[in-house]
């Protein structure tokens, strides 16, 4: 589980809440049922009027990638690479066709098998870095989904605090109810702030952060692919894929 994200919405939540119990208010208050209700759907399905199916389905299918730490690990990639790249340069590219069959990474069966095969080097390269693009283009879509619901919620926020205002009015003859109406009319924009500001906007940009991870990943597999191919020392080619590491990451070679 993410925690930033888990904490990130359950901090925001009670340091609102605090700040409403400090000022003498209730925060279940603001929780009010029938903004949440025209808010929240409405906002969601205005964000599909302008967003390709197959990103609405990809923003519903990966959103649990959110809220979990990202499996990537280039530590790992990387040594699974070097283990390749040693025994093709021993034993010839032909060598790895019973390790492609094992492995566990689709974008890096592609570009082996590929190899084995016998296609050209550029053709390879073409084929891959399409692939990336496509996997860049599509986990965008999908996180963009979720930004435009967070644009869309403040907007509806205030359509909902507009119809209670109105139904609020239609009650002059009795304060008291008025005063009622009014109050939940104003929760409506407060819902539709929050939702865009805490879990719809942040959401999207964090699935396109994460996102980042697996397309690194996948650069950072071109680049093997292509340093055995080339027929690159196994050292060679660690040294290059070490640069796919951010800078608060250790390198430990395997040959030191």
């Amino acid at each position: 589980m993410d925690l930033t994200v888990v904490l990130g919405i359950l901090g925001a939540i009670a340091s609102i809440s605090i700040g409403d119990l400090m000022e003498g208010g209730n925060p279940v208050h603001i929780v009010h049922i029938t903004s949440l209700i025209i808010i929240m759907p409405t906002t969601l399905l205005a964000a599909m009027v302008s967003t390709d199916v197959e990103f609405i389905k990809g923003a519903y299918k990966n959103v649990g990638m959110i809220f979990k730490n990202s499996p990537i690990d280039l530590h790992e990639r990387i040594k699974q690479i070097i283990a390749l790249s040693i025994k093709a340069r021993r034993d010839g590219i032909l060598s790895l066709e019973k390790e492609i069959s094992q492995l566990d990474n689709a974008f890096l069966k592609q570009g082996l098998s590929m190899a084995v095969d016998g296609r050209d080097l550029d053709a390879i390269i073409e084929n891959l870095e399409l692939t990336i693009e496509e996997t860049e283009h599509y986990y965008h879509g999908c996180g963009h989904y979720w930004i435009l619901a967070g644009e869309t919620s403040p907007v509806l926020g205030l359509i909902g605090a507009v119809l209670g205002l109105i139904l609020a009015l239609q009650k002059l003859d009795n304060p008291p109810e008025m005063a009622i109406g009014i109050a939940g009319a104003f929760t409506a924009t407060v819902t539709g702030i929050f939702s865009s500001y805490v879990l719809f906007g942040p959401m999207g940009a964090k699935l396109i952060a994460k996102s980042h991870h697996i397309v690194k990943e996948q650069k950072l597999m071109l680049n093997g692919v292509i340093g055995i191919i080339s027929g690159d020392s196994p050292r060679a080619i660690e040294e290059k894929l070490f640069n796919f590491l951010s800078p608060s990451e250790e390198k430990h070679s395997q040959f030191d």
